[in-house]
């Protein structure tokens, strides 16, 4: 037996199968399904999978047919079942239709769901007027040239009514053994970590006196820049995060960077200002 499930959005359509499918199942289906694709033009498909047993020789058939005749009418097709056997059922629907076909066990149809509307979801973000940054972080390396990159930022921020972070990491020295194994920091080391924060902290103060800025806030790290960047974007609930950077061509950048590693992970917008080339 087919069953239409009632949906609420336009392009996505929902069928729940069960039993063992005959050819009048799929006579009755396909007034529907064609309906519903003259309708939206190109459709999302959900088909559940409950008690199902598969189909008999005529309905394989049917199912055929209509996986060609509709093959570029679909822009995703998730199966949602249980276990092995309608996993492999899903396998074999990939060959006859250009669209993504993904199966789900039962208890994952929320995630099934959300895979269908990822599409619609990403349109209507592209759609949107963008936001106003109001939470900018700030990488800084206390270098001169980074203070473009600041000075950018509370640009930024001046524009859109928001406020400006800054935030410097400072990487903890780590010695290895001769088969390169990290060593237990001894307390010597701990001390020069804590040294070179009190340092950096004295050097975020200059900075934001030199700014001029009183409401300036500065914060430093222990830790790897891209990994300090990232966590303190989260705890501000940064919406653009601003970072000089050096090297946008050749070896630099297929090494990476800073700005590279943080670009790529980072849930915010990223801007990166060059700060060694000349204007």
């Amino acid at each position: 037996m087919i069953e239409q499930i009632p949906v609420q959005e336009d392009n996505i359509v929902a069928f729940r199968l069960s039993g063992k499918l005959s050819h009048a199942d799929y006579q009755a289906l396909l007034p529907r399904l064609e309906g519903l694709i003259e309708a939206s033009g190109r459709i999302a498909l959900l088909l559940e999978l409950v008690d199902f047993h598969g189909w008999d020789l005529e309905a394989a058939w049917d199912d055929f047919r209509i996986g060609m005749k509709h093959q570029d009418n679909f822009d995703r097709i998730a199966i949602v079942g249980h276990g092995t056997l309608q996993h492999w059922m899903t396998l074999m629907a990939n060959p006859f239709t250009t669209a993504p076909v993904r199966f789900f066990e039962q208890d994952r149809l929320g995630e099934a769901w959300d895979w269908l509307r990822e599409p619609q979801r990403q349109s209507d973000l592209d759609d949107e007027s963008p936001a106003p940054y109001r939470n900018i972080l700030v990488g800084v390396d206390f270098s001169a040239h980074s203070v473009r990159a600041v000075r950018r930022a509370l640009d930024l921020a001046e524009r859109h009514g928001g406020q400006a972070t800054l935030l410097h990491a400072v990487e903890s020295v780590v010695f290895y053994d001769q088969a390169y194994d990290p060593l237990i920091p001894s307390a010597a080391d701990l001390d020069t970590d804590q040294e070179r924060l009190e340092a950096a902290r004295r050097r975020m103060q200059d900075l934001i006196a030199e700014l001029g800025n009183s409401d300036l806030h500065g914060h430093v790290m222990l830790g790897s820049a891209k990994a300090v960047i990232l966590s303190q974007a989260e705890a501000l609930k940064a919406d653009l995060i601003v970072l000089g950077c050096r090297g946008h061509r050749g070896l630099s950048r297929l090494l990476g960077s800073t700005a590279s590693a943080v670009t790529n992970n980072a849930r915010c917008d990223v801007l990166t200002v060059p700060i060694d080339h000349k204007r």
